[in-house]
Parts: C-alpha cells; structure tokens; sequence
C-alpha cells in the first residue's frame, strides 16, 4: 500500500516568538490531508494558545524532547512521521517530497539538508559540513526533520529517552536497519539563533567536543551538565534540573461535550442530546465556583482531544492553558496530568466537573492541607473522591483501582499508606453521576427557587 498522510510533529517548551512563523509555513500540507502535533512540554507563555488554531494536536507532555517527540508520535494518524524543531521553516511541497522518497525511492527514513537563517559566511561554511557529515555518516540531527515510517519508529520503540543526542541515537538503529534518504534540493531553513547567541566557533567547538564525547562512550546524562549552561534559551531546557517556577496549580478534567460520549451513566433517564447540555451546566457551574480563586494557575485538560469548539472556547474565555488527557485509564491520565504539573508547581489539585458544590473554599482547604501533607482527597458519597492534590506523585498509587465502584476512595487511601505518603481527608461532598444523583440536584435547585419565592 502507498504512503498517503504525512504526521508533522514538533516539540515545543516557551515557543511564542518563533510558533507561528514555523507553524504557517504548514498551512498548505495541512489543506492537502496531512496532520501537524504540537507536543508541548509545560510552556509558561502563549505557545499552546498561538498554535491552537494552525494546528491539528495541541497535546501535553512531560517536558523533555525526545519524550515529547516520543507523546506526539503515540497520537499521530500519519503512517509517516517527521518532525520538526520549533525554529525550523519548511520548504514548499514538503509532503510531496517525503511521499516521492518513500513511494517511488522506497526509502523508509531520511532527512534534509538544512541552510542556517544567519547572512554570516561563516553560516555558509557550517551548515556545508553539516550536510555533507551527515549524508557519509547517515547520521542526522534533529534540526534536518527526521522523518521515518511509522511502523518502524514504533518497532524501535521511538526516541531513547535521554537528555541529549537522541536524535543521533534513533538515526544509529535506524541506519542499521537500512540507508536513509538525504533530500538536498529543498532544505530546512534552521533558525542560527543559538550560534548568534554564544558565538559561532564556541558553539561550534562545544558541539563537536560533546558528539565526539559521544562517540567515545560517554553517557548523555553526563553530557548534558556540559550543554545546558551554554543552552540558556527556554525551548531547549530539559526536564534534568527539575524547574520549579511557581506554586500553586488547579487541574480541570474535561471531556469533550458531544451527546453520547459524556455523562451517558444519566442515559436512558435523560436522551443523549438532554445529559450532553446537563454536563455543559456542570462544566459552568464548575467555573462559576472556582471564579474567586486568587493566585492560582488554573488548567483545562480534555478528554479524548482539545480540538472540541466548546473547550477551545471554554479555555480561551477563562484564560486557561489547554492540555490533553493522557493515559489508557482514568488513573494514567491522573497520574500524567499531576506528574507534568509539579515538574513547574510545588503543589497541584485536580477536580472534575461533575460536583456542583464544589467551590473556591474547598480548593483552598485542600492547598492548605498540602502545607502539611503529601496528598490530599475529597471524599465523594458514592466512594470515590471528586478532588485529589499532591506535593509529589507516583505511578502505583493509582494502581489496582476498580474506577467507577464504591472502593476507589479506600483503596487510593491503602495505595497512599504503602507509599508512605500522608493523606489529609476533606469533607465529603456528592457528585452527579447516576439518574438518582440528577433527581436529587433538580429537587435541591427547585427547593432553592421556593425559598427565594
């Protein structure tokens, strides 16, 4: 079968200057059937809200490049991926040359030349030695828009997870497999901002002396303490020196409105049109108690996508940071979601929408308690809880949990205890779920228009 769709993956760590650019010059492949990720690792500026609209993904990722690259490539629908840096301009008719190299040519990885985007001669110099080393060696970096069929990046498990040369590492087991394809007609214009910021020969010395350090056997992990003091620009941080910038962030789930994918538990009491405008009550309602928090960063992550007109607009009314829910069960993604929070925040609650009286008052109660806790619940009547908060996090405390039974509160708490962490238990509250809870709210709110009658 012929390669068809094309998946453009980038990904990004405090991008607003160089976003758009880069993401307009993607416009095109786009309206031809292509698909473009934007794999964010927690930026603090306008990057996920400058890409919404000229991208097809917008999904969060624990910071790092290759996991991130790695995030992206699980959601890609494309049976090629390429991707991109942040700072890279395509060429015109880019998918068509990477289809004709894998179509016609019957390559199944490769890269681009590059031209850097300085006017110094010197810029001329390097960027030759750069394509000419890399066409000998079939070695490429991540500045050449690796590209790569998906079945064989999946076979090798993607990008290693290291701080630094994944790129070089992937095209190593790649060129085992095969030869790659080196497209010199049509290069990449990349960005020479990191060359004009610490000066050519020192930034060229530092890259050679760190590759050929790599060569030699020594561990990226050491390499890195070498690279980041001279790497001082926010896109290229890694997540190693574990930032920490600010306090306090509440974590919003949301699924996407769409009538028989949300509150279908209210079904048949309620048609699927009836519980789709019930959750969108829930949803407001939800924002209308938290309205008076005061210094904390509030963020919306969405369920199964953040593409949903509703949660795009829900985000952009409420001035929030938009994510994607990632994970198979509701666990992972719980788990995902805090685990990115604290590598910026020192303490993180995450709530759904689905209890109404949830407010402003019992989120800060729960920011208190982490002043003395490791973790922190909001029991639910039903047995589970409709808040948990953490100062740290860990994958097996949302192991062995039967989500949606009346055992999910207990056995958090038992995972918590095996862990050695502290829990500190708020009051309970009651979330809607089941028709019963519905008819109990209806009769609450009508009970309140009686009384204000």
């Amino acid at each position: 079968m012929p390669y068809k769709k094309l998946s453009i993956i980038i990904p990004c760590l405090n991008e607003a200057e160089q976003i758009v650019a880069t993401l307009n010059k993607l416009q095109g492949i786009r309206q031809q059937g292509h698909e473009v990720i934007i794999s964010d690792g927690g930026s603090t500026d306008k990057t996920i809200a400058l890409s919404e609209n000229l991208a097809d993904n917008c999904i969060n990722s624990l910071p790092g490049r290759a996991r991130q690259m790695n995030e992206g490539a699980k959601v890609a629908t494309g049976d090629i991926l390429c991707f991109l840096h942040a700072d890279t301009t395509v060429p015109n008719y880019i998918d068509q040359k990477i289809l004709n190299t894998f179509n016609k040519k019957k390559h199944i990885w490769g890269f681009f030349n590059i031209r850097l985007s300085g006017p110094n001669w010197q810029f001329r110099i390097i960027e030759w030695l750069i394509n000419i080393r890399s066409c000998l060696s079939s070695i490429a970096t991540g500045d050449q828009g690796i590209f790569v069929d998906k079945n064989t990046f999946n076979k090798l498990s993607g990008y290693s997870e290291i701080p630094l040369m994944e790129d070089i590492e992937l095209s190593k087991r790649l060129r085992a497999i095969t030869k790659p394809a080196c497209i010199k007609d049509t290069p990449l214009l990349t960005s020479s901002r990191r060359w004009e910021k610490h000066g050519i020969i020192r930034t060229v010395l530092l890259m050679w002396t760190l590759r050929w350090r790599y060569f030699s056997g020594t561990p990226a992990t050491q390499l890195i303490k070498s690279y980041q003091p001279h790497n001082t620009h926010q896109s290229q941080t890694r997540p190693y020196n574990n930032r920490k910038t600010k306090q306090k962030q509440l974590i919003i789930f949301v699924k996407s409105p769409v009538p028989g994918k949300c509150k279908t538990r209210l079904t048949p009491y309620l048609s699927a049109e009836q519980a789709c405008e019930f959750y969108k009550k829930l949803i407001n309602t939800c924002f209308a108690n938290i309205s008076l928090l005061n210094k904390i960063d509030i963020a919306i992550y969405a369920y199964p996508d953040t593409q949903n007109p509703y949660i795009k607009n829900l985000a952009q009314t409420h001035s929030t940071s938009l994510h994607i829910q990632q994970g198979h069960n509701l666990g992972d993604r719980m788990h995902n979601a805090i685990k990115a929070s604290l590598q910026t925040y020192d303490k993180s609650v995450l709530i759904g929408t689905d209890c109404p009286v949830l407010n402003h008052t019992y989120i800060n109660q729960a920011f208190e308690a982490l002043e003395q806790h490791d973790m922190v619940l909001g029991p639910a009547k039903d047995g589970g809880y409709v808040l948990i908060g953490a100062t740290k996090i860990d994958a097996g405390l949302f192991s062995g949990i039967h989500w949606g039974t009346d055992t999910v509160l207990q056995q958090s708490i038992e995972n918590n205890k095996v862990a050695g962490y502290t829990t500190h238990l708020l009051n309970t509250l009651w979330d809607i779920d089941v028709p019963e809870d519905y008819i109990q709210y209806q009769s609450q709110i009508k009970a309140r228009g009686n009384d204000n009658g």
